[in-house]
């Protein structure tokens, strides 16, 4: 059975993940409405959004319901953009800078909102930390870490499970399959057909994973949207 070969960063070539970022970008235009409407976190950015809201959530003592809405109203504002929030400064005292005029937007309308000053700079604080550290150690894409530790979990319940007159890389794409689809984690790749993808297009998991990333696309529904267009290019 085909499967994906294993590659080092050293194999990837940047000119191949932009121009797989422009194929993706084409192929969600054109196979998107074939696929379910109710994938969870089809956008990676989302999942960021949501980890901000579980930061207000416990930090503002608002109820989360009202947590929920002030954070996507401020998201909707474009105040909470990951990249950004990683460059504020940092304090000596550990919070936020003040005088950042992000910074000093967001804290106005949480004021606003009746959140107390010492509740601001900590939510706040908290949100530019993670930021920071997401930027620092996965490159600013939340996906990366999500993707290192389900691969861990595929790769523990693969070396404890034998499946009776299955190869190797059935039973790992199997396995991946499943916690693409119950734990939603933006895992790359289950299918044979993306195995079939990267052969055609001469690129590897790595550039393909990267791609999916720079673009914020899940990979378990990019897996998907792969399939889709390779049944319909091996039907012409």
């Amino acid at each position: 059975m085909t499967q994906l070969k294993k590659v080092s960063k050293r194999d990837t070539k940047p000119e191949r993940v932009a121009a797989l970022e422009v194929h993706i970008g084409n192929i969600y235009a054109q196979y998107r409405h074939l696929l379910p409407t109710d994938y969870r976190w089809e956008d990676e950015h989302s999942r960021w959004n949501e980890l901000v809201y579980c930061i207000f959530a416990e930090l503002t003592e608002h109820s989360y319901m009202d947590a929920r809405s002030l954070s996507d109203d401020i998201f909707n504002l474009n105040l909470l953009e990951q990249d950004d929030l990683a460059d504020i400064q940092i304090m000596e005292n550990g919070m936020a800078d003040p005088n950042n005029p992000r910074i000093k937007t967001i804290s106005e309308i949480l004021s606003i909102n009746g959140i107390d000053q010492s509740d601001i700079d900590k939510t706040l604080s908290a949100i530019c930390k993670v930021a920071q550290a997401i930027k620092e150690n996965y490159d600013g894409k939340i996906q990366k870490f999500l993707r290192k530790y389900g691969e861990e979990i595929v790769t523990e319940f693969d070396s404890h499970i034998s499946f009776s007159d299955v190869d190797k890389g059935t039973q790992s794409r199997i396995l991946v399959k499943w916690i693409q689809n119950t734990l939603a984690m933006p895992l790359a790749f289950s299918n044979i057909h993306t195995v079939k993808f990267c052969k055609k297009e001469g690129v590897n998991y790595i550039e393909l994973a990267e791609a999916a990333d720079n673009i914020g696309l899940n990979g378990a529904v990019l897996d998907d949207l792969i399939e889709m267009y390779m049944v319909d290019v091996e039907g012409r």
